[in-house]
């Protein structure tokens, strides 16, 4: 255990936490280290404005980049004391994160737990590919603490939810079908060979979308077994629609994704699903039927048993290009 890491263990720590999934593998994120205060950004340079005008799962996406970073940090035996939003001049500066020592009693309280969500980060992979139906056991309490912690909702869908949400697929697709600057943007970040940008063809089924998946190109990953798509459903809203509430989203995203693989769950958020108003309201009122106490869904996440063992992790951006420091 060290009183503070030093820039090289805060380096290494960045670079696991850019491990974390965005929106069509956009890795918008930036960190700046100015003296014992490590900054993220909002990188604008890689949004996906077609499909999230409004910046908002770009946001989600460097929440989730920051709590993949307050997990990994826990190597060190120190915590990640985080002030969201520090600059009201400055709407791109999402988080201050300074580092303090943990005690040792809490470190043995919570090592074995610390280390199985830092393998996590490691072990998961979006997989687009169809689910079996999760173990009661790889749900239950998944979301427990996520209301406090984040101060957001997390609400596990029943299968009656599942036509629901098939039609705000439908719906999202329908929106979309006739787009050319929809299909130019989503064409331009996914389906090519393997790169540090984007989402490669290797990471996108040769079979086509699962019911609720977003339409992507047709890609080269064959399923290892044929069988309908049995994942779970859950969503994390928020009672609000602000930034903060998007920044939160995304670090529920995190935990919910790394609590998931470290049960050994295969598992993919579903984004699309929330970004047309249309789909969106059909999503919060499948929650609500489903007693989820929420005004805005932010992203649903498909939770299951994988079928198509490991797959490959994707590229990630260079640590030059997102560190400052």
């Amino acid at each position: 255990m060290m009183a503070r890491p030093g820039i090289e263990e805060i380096r290494a720590a960045v670079a696991t936490a850019c491990g974390a999934p965005s929106l069509h593998n956009s890795q918008p994120w930036r960190w700046r280290m100015a003296g014992e205060c490590l900054h993220l950004h909002v990188d604008t340079a890689r949004a996906v404005p077609v499909a999230d005008p409004l910046g908002r799962q770009m946001v989600i996406s460097c929440g989730t980049a920051l709590h993949h970073l307050e997990v990994a940090v826990t190597r060190y035996g120190v915590d990640a004391v985080t002030e969201l939003l520090p600059d009201p001049a400055d709407p791109m500066h999402l988080a201050s994160i300074t580092f303090a020592p943990l005690s040792a009693q809490r470190v043995a309280a919570s090592e074995a737990k610390s280390a199985a969500m830092r393998r996590a980060i490691e072990l998961r992979r979006t997989d687009r590919r169809p689910f079996g139906p999760p173990p009661p056991e790889g749900v239950r309490g998944l979301g427990a603490g996520v209301a406090e912690r984040f101060a957001v909702s997390l609400t596990l869908l029943g299968a009656d939810a599942q036509p629901r949400m098939v039609e705000a697929a439908r719906c999202t697709a329908a929106v979309r079908r006739y787009d050319p600057a929809y299909h130019a943007e989503l064409y331009w970040w996914a389906g090519h060979k393997p790169s540090a940008e984007g989402i490669p063809d290797t990471a996108l089924p040769m079979e086509g979308a699962v019911p609720v998946g977003r339409e992507f190109p047709i890609g080269s990953l064959a399923a290892a077994s044929a069988g309908p798509d049995e994942a779970a459903l859950a969503v994390i809203g928020t009672d609000a629609d602000t930034r903060l509430d998007w920044l939160r989203s995304g670090e529920a995203l995190s935990h919910v994704l790394l609590a998931a693989t470290a049960r050994g769950l295969a598992t993919c958020p579903v984004t699309h699903l929330t970004e047309v108003a249309a789909s969106r309201r059909i999503v919060g009122d499948a929650a609500a039927a489903g007693g989820g106490r929420l005004t805005f869904p932010q992203v649903v996440v498909r939770l299951g048993a994988g079928r198509g063992g490991a797959l490959p992790s994707t590229r990630r951006r260079p640590i030059a290009e997102v560190w400052e420091g």
